[in-house]
């Protein structure tokens, strides 16, 4: 076991944790599969409004690939296929019955999961529609089909604010995920590294066929791209893939059972909410079937994700594909009128703009206010402080305005996602979108092959 400390980072001082407790969720009246959360993603629907779904009947496929399969989490009638600009497939949405009919996969004990092979677990993820919870570096699209990765990363911690932790919601979920890791091992000659908190480790304790390394620090000391920056750092021509602790047990799951696994358990967040715990509900559930109360969107802002790196989804909105996390924090009502003046005791500051800075351990209610406009970039600095890794953020930005494909590689572009520069969005005085940046990097490298 490895142990790393990280520095550099921040932990953004928001209030409204959620309490570690699990409640059974209400039975959804809807539940949708999104491809706008899929990167780099094209659809093919496979099913019109009106159609007889079980859980784990095919909704869409990859155009590319159509062996790659999303699958419907709940049994139904097909509602809608909502579109979106240019006719872009942004959900397939399912009104769920009042019971679940299951669609019928192959199962496996252990031993046989055990002794299977690499075609026989993509064969079993791909027709389970599984395959899309791996994911690969660079880029973060789906694992491709014919790649072979030099290891696969599971991150079992969450720094990113009022984030689920996974130490608590994978409790009584071992077994599968061993049974996850037992599958995991046929699609890899390298290692599985699984990252954990020192402090918070109980649900991964003894776990068979992973390295277990130990993260301490700041956010975002939990993402994916700096747990592997410090263990096995990503070189040219190299791809790693990784996956989330409970979609590990999904795996598992779905090999034992032979149904598509359609649970999932999310951490329902924010200042905004009195009642702030974590749901067992269904993959893709409408965000007002596990809202504890009554919520408006002119008032409220429902993200699925963290407010670091989640989706604006709206109370008519649905869990995203990857979230484990719903927050909900004000919308701004109105401006301060020369707020910069106030002495800020009740305002977050990261560079000591206002009195709050000297108060520690101080959790603050913040809203979506940005506090400006876009203005000239300003180099404070501060940047490099938020970025436990050896990347330059704003050379790294500049490059990519300029769309200068070399430097963005040496300046270490395919090692980061945009979730890594969510911090320095949140503390930069110009207001640059980073991570829009960062993602307008990727994708021309990707274009330009």
């Amino acid at each position: 076991m490895a142990h790393f400390k990280v520095k550099r980072g921040y932990n953004i001082p928001l209030a409204g944790e959620p309490e570690r407790v699990l409640v059974k969720g209400t039975r959804p009246k809807q539940a949708a599969v999104q491809p706008a959360d899929i990167r780099n993603f094209r659809p093919q629907v496979e099913v019109g409004p009106g159609a007889a779904v079980k859980v784990g009947s095919v909704l869409f496929v990859d155009k590319k690939h159509p062996e790659i399969r999303f699958l419907s989490p709940v049994a139904g009638t097909v509602n809608e296929v909502v579109r979106g600009e240019r006719r872009r497939i942004m959900r397939v949405v399912v009104d769920a019955a009042s019971g679940d009919d299951y669609e019928e996969f192959p199962k496996y004990s252990d031993d046989e999961i055990k002794r299977l092979n690499w075609e026989k677990v993509q064969s079993a993820l791909l027709q389970g529609g599984l395959w899309p919870t791996i994911r690969q570096r660079p880029y973060s699209n789906i694992a491709a089909l014919e790649a072979t990765p030099k290891a696969i990363f599971i991150s079992g911690m969450e720094t990113a604010p009022l984030a689920a932790d996974p130490n608590f919601y994978m409790q009584g979920l071992k077994a599968d995920f061993q049974s996850g890791i037992y599958a995991l091992q046929h699609l890899t000659e390298g290692k599985i590294h699984l990252s954990v908190a020192p402090d918070q480790q109980d649900s991964f304790d003894g776990v068979d066929g992973v390295e277990q390394h130990t993260f301490a620090g700041p956010h975002p000391a939990g993402n994916v791209s700096v747990q592997v920056y410090h263990i096995d750092r990503l070189r040219a021509g190299e791809i790693i893939w990784y996956i989330s602790p409970f979609d590990v047990a999904r795996i598992g799951q779905l090999l034992k059972n032979g149904h598509y696994p359609n649970e999932t358990i999310v951490a329902v967040a924010g200042p905004e909410l009195e009642k702030r715990q974590y749901v067992k509900t269904i993959s893709g559930a409408s965000m007002v079937s596990i809202l504890p109360e009554k919520l408006d969107d002119d008032e409220q802002r429902v993200l699925s994700g963290t407010v670091l790196a989640g989706t604006n989804a709206s109370l008519e909105g649905f869990i995203g594909f990857y979230d484990h996390t719903v927050t909900v924090i004000p919308e701004v009502q109105k401006r301060r009128l020369l707020g910069w003046l106030s002495p800020g005791f009740n305002l977050a500051s990261y560079g000591g703009t206002f009195f709050s800075s000297l108060i520690r351990n101080k959790k603050f209610v913040q809203n979506t206010d940005i506090n400006g406009d876009e203005r000239a970039f300003v180099s404070t600095g501060n940047y490099e402080k938020v970025m436990p890794m050896d990347i330059l953020p704003v050379h790294l930005a500049k490059a990519v305005l300029v769309e200068d494909i070399e430097l963005m590689e040496k300046l270490g572009i395919l090692e980061v996602a945009p979730e890594d520069f969510a911090l320095c969005t949140y503390i930069c005085p110009s207001k640059i979108e980073f991570g829009e940046i960062i993602e307008h990097g990727l994708t021309l490298i990707e274009k330009e092959g």
